[in-house]
């Protein structure tokens, strides 16, 4: 099969599973800013998206290093989406303190590198199933 399953199985799983997460923590009905979650769901699953094509080839081909390499991504993508979402309001960062500015993004952090583990093994078992490998 072509990776373009694999693909399009990984962008709808992330985009729902994420967006059920989210609603599952929300006040219901979800208040208007909740689609600012919604829109932030949206560019990650784009960006995953767009990393899909240069990591399918790769664990296809059974390179050792990916796993490094995958963990990496999505820690340091971690890092960026909390220092991001913490820059948005910077009145209400500041107010914040430093210490749970720390565990913030210790916790989207560690929260994104659990996700890339996640990610790694779940793309192995649909490599497997979907793309003719000898694994």
């Amino acid at each position: 099969m072509d990776n373009m399953k694999v693909i399009k199985i990984n962008t709808i799983l992330f985009f729902v599973g994420w967006t059920f997460i989210m609603l599952l923590g929300a006040d219901f009905p979800p208040p208007f800013g909740f689609i600012w979650l919604i829109l932030l769901i949206l560019i990650l699953d784009l960006i995953q998206y767009k990393y899909l094509h240069f990591f399918l080839p790769q664990l296809a081909k059974r390179k050792k290093h990916l796993f490094g390499i995958n963990l990496a991504f999505f820690t340091i993508g971690g890092i960026v989406v909390s220092i991001f979402t913490l820059d948005i309001t910077y009145k209400a960062t500041i107010e914040m303190g430093m210490s749970n500015i720390i565990i913030w993004i210790a916790v989207v952090t560690i929260v994104a590198a659990i996700y890339g583990i996640c990610f790694w093994f779940f793309n192995f078992l649909l490599t497997k199933k979907y793309i003719n490998t000898s694994f």
